[in-house]
């Protein structure tokens, strides 16, 4: 039985994953042209204070004071404010795309031509008119799972801060990498006490920070939950080289990659509290050169990787909101959300968008939101609520997303080892037997007996 988006519930209101209604007029006015884009920006100005706008919408301001240029805009007084600001972001990104560019030759010795370049930097090089139309605070790159540990080394010893590097205290933090590289789960495994407040980092990445607050998103996965070396192979295989402002020669993920990680990477993360609307500038920018977009690969990829719900509910209402401005063939889309989903994919759709199978809508909210007791035993089987539950508790991600039963009894093994503090991964088959029984014991055997003593002696339990 064919199961497509039609067939699941609906929720009352639009989701809050996508922009909202203010947000929605100023992408407008930096997206559409003449006309349309006059009269969104003369409602948005009329809406909003400018002294407290969202952070996602200063986002959008360089793309902004362009297409005011472009449209003939004259005479209002925050013209000049907004000006200033894409002037302050062209020399911030010039400034971080100079620093990039010394990093890039720093890590050629360690990871060689394994380095891509991706998100913020691969964009505002490769696919914006001008770099600084596109705001980026941050360095996002990608290499080898094998790479990560030398370089992060190369980091420690410039002295960036590296949250999650706590050497030799692996019982607090959180194993070694070296003791994860062993295990292929390089470093994903946390507990919730960081040092110098450092928030939880993100499964598959790790953030370094410098004194003079650079910051870097190290990659080994191109997304949190596309973990596995096999998965993120085809993204290397079909790299694409791009050049700095500085002249430096890298590589990025060609221009279909870099729109299904835009599509996917934001729109669906429910615990923002404000929805993105980068994703749909950076969507936009890429489907303007459509000859660019390969969309047999695109399915491909969501077939492949199971992402076609969440990928056509993306384009469709990219399609939808920007049709003067982009074009999406209309089959690709039927084809991503009628076509024959997983129950996994479905689940994985329903909790992401807070459609349970009732319909109700779920609490939004951050902390609610992900937490286990939220989730539908109807949507999840036990053995991917054990996955979900334990991601959120302990910010493991230790079983990769394979059909491998042996990989899946290792990864549940190495989770074990961290849990439970054991520095040898053999010790949990040794360990495994003594607590299953105690446990057993305690539930069954323990409790019966407490429960007869209070019997006799006329107590109430």
């Amino acid at each position: 039985m064919t199961t497509c988006r039609s067939d699941l519930p609906q929720p009352p209101t639009p989701p809050g994953l996508f922009p909202t209604p203010i947000q929605l007029l100023l992408l407008r006015a930096c997206l559409a042209t003449a006309a349309e884009a006059r009269a969104a920006w003369e409602e948005w100005s009329s809406l909003v204070d400018l002294d407290h706008v969202d952070h996602e919408s200063w986002y959008l301001v360089p793309l902004l004071d362009k297409n005011l240029r472009a449209i003939g805009v004259t005479g209002h007084p925050w013209l000049g404010r907004i000006k200033g600001y894409r002037r302050y972001i062209w020399a911030k990104n010039r400034s971080l795309l100079a620093r990039v560019g010394q990093m890039v030759q720093e890590l050629r010795p360690i990871v060689g031509e394994n380095l891509l370049i991706i998100k913020g930097v691969a964009l505002a090089c490769g696919h914006y008119a001008d770099p600084g139309l596109r705001t980026t605070r941050d360095f996002d790159c990608m290499v080898k799972p094998e790479s990560v540990p030398h370089v992060l080394r190369h980091f420690k010893s410039l002295g960036w801060k590296i949250p999650r590097w706590i050497e030799g205290d692996w019982n607090r933090y959180g194993p070694d990498v070296e003791t994860q590289c062993r295990v292929d789960q390089i470093p994903t495994s946390f507990c919730t006490d960081y040092p110098d407040g450092a928030i939880p980092p993100t499964p598959g990445q790790q953030s370094i920070l410098s004194d003079d607050r650079m910051h870097i998103d190290l990659h080994w996965y191109l997304m949190p939950d596309l973990c596995g070396t096999a998965a993120n192979d085809t993204f290397w295989d079909s790299a694409v080289p791009l050049r700095l402002p500085d002249g430096s020669e890298v590589r990025t993920l060609q221009a279909t990659d870099l729109l299904f990680h835009c599509c996917l990477h934001d729109i669906f993360w429910p615990w923002f509290t404000i929805p993105s609307t980068r994703w749909i500038v950076d969507a936009v920018t890429l489907l303007r050169d459509s000859k660019s977009i390969k969309w047999r690969r695109l399915v491909d990829l969501a077939e492949q990787l199971r992402y076609t719900l969440r990928l056509g509910t993306a384009l469709s209402y990219v399609a939808s909101t920007f049709p003067r401005q982009i074009c999406i063939p209309e089959e690709v889309i039927q084809f991503l959300l009628n076509r024959d989903h997983s129950a996994e994919e479905i689940g994985d759709y329903q909790e992401r968008m807070g459609l349970p199978p009732n319909g109700q809508e779920y609490p939004r909210s951050p902390m609610i939101f992900l937490h286990p007791a939220t989730f539908s035993p109807s949507v999840f089987t036990d053995y991917q609520r054990f996955r979900f539950t334990y991601y959120w508790r302990f910010w493991v991600r230790s079983v990769p997303l394979n059909d491998s039963w042996l990989q899946e009894i290792r990864a549940f093994a190495c989770f074990l080892r961290v849990r439970w503090g054991l520095p040898k991964l053999w010790l949990v088959f040794v360990i495994a037997p003594f607590r299953a029984a105690r446990r057993i014991y305690r539930k069954y055997f323990f409790s019966a007996g407490r429960a007869r003593t209070a019997a006799t002696l006329g107590l109430t339990t």
